[in-house]
């Protein structure tokens, strides 16, 4: 999620702990506190956006990360706040970063949680990068916290947008599956989040000869495919997952394409992340050069232009 829906979360439970909005609630301010800070491995950009990307929901959005911040935040916080405890300040600092972590796994880009047991991202694909609705309910929990209420119904009311969306998704999923496109044994169909709209979702079908990737619009019943990608074969596949970009691949996203182009006597392989696209194109791409002896020449990353390009 973006900083400022983390915050306002932080905020919005910081607050159960008592007292008023103000800078001097020291149980609020490590709520929030806590909320922001696994997007503190943003210092990774210093050294480039490679270096950004690879590290990015990863130690800093696992459990023992958490712990490891929370202890960090309320040592620092204890110095401001000499009146709460550091056991009290560690508790809400720790909570608020849980609530980061909950939140990026709902969307589609994921989280590390369960580092080092499992480097995989975990992700429920149930909410967009920025969601108006929870900006607008954590916005309404603190006007009605002004005005004196505790916000069960508030949080009753998210509980059942997220439950809206989760059947929103399964449903998109069933017309797909059921309607759309014919069953095949050999598939697997993905359903993520597009924009902010709850009733517009993505779609990704894996299938053995061919990727699918399209939207799907639950409001008005209708389907556009983006672009139905011819796949590399298996053995062709299991060799490029072994060079050092469809490695930076395999860790990035579970979700991506590899398209060949052959150049004299070199092999171009194009690699697209497919869970986001900007208009006509996809926002990560790749490019992996081979020579006739299968020998890697270049590797270039190229995350959110392909004019950028970070040579691997």
């Amino acid at each position: 999620m973006d900083p400022i829906s983390h915050g306002l979360v932080g905020m919005v439970l910081g607050l159960e702990a008592g007292g008023g909005i103000s800078l001097t609630n020291g149980l609020m301010m490590a709520s929030i506190v806590g909320s922001v800070l696994p997007d503190l491995d943003i210092v990774f950009q210093l050294r480039g956006d490679f270096a950004y990307l690879q590290q990015h929901r990863g130690i800093s959005h696992s459990l023992p990360g958490a712990v490891l911040l929370s202890g960090l935040g309320a040592l620092t916080l204890s110095l401001f706040y000499s009146g709460y405890s550091y056991i009290l300040l560690f508790s809400w600092v720790l909570l608020g970063v849980i609530s980061h972590l909950f939140f990026d796994v709902l969307n589609s880009y994921g989280a590390k949680v369960f580092w080092p047991l499992s480097s995989r991202k975990y992700m429920l694909n149930l909410l967009p990068l920025v969601d108006p609705v929870l900006i607008l309910l954590c916005l309404l929990s603190l006007w009605r916290y002004s005005l004196g209420y505790h916000d069960y119904l508030i949080i009753l009311i998210f509980s059942c947008y997220l439950l809206l969306r989760w059947a929103l998704r399964v449903g998109a999923k069933h017309i797909i599956e059921d309607r759309l496109f014919k069953k095949k044994a050999d598939r697997r169909v993905c359903v993520l989040p597009s924009a902010m709209d709850p009733f517009r979702w993505d779609f990704i079908i894996e299938q053995r000869k061919k990727n699918i990737v399209g939207s799907i619009n639950l409001a008005k019943g209708s389907y556009k495919t983006f672009q139905r990608l011819k796949c590399e074969k298996k053995e062709t596949r299991n060799l490029l997952a072994e060079t050092v970009l469809g490695k930076v691949f395999y860790d990035f996203t579970p979700f991506f394409h590899v398209s060949l182009e052959k150049k004299d006597d070199k092999l171009i392989y194009h690699f697209m992340d497919l869970r986001y696209r900007v208009k006509n194109r996809f926002l990560h791409n790749g490019t992996l050069v081979l020579n006739h002896k299968l020998e890697v020449e270049e590797a270039i990353f190229q995350p959110y232009s392909k004019s950028h390009r970070i040579y691997l």
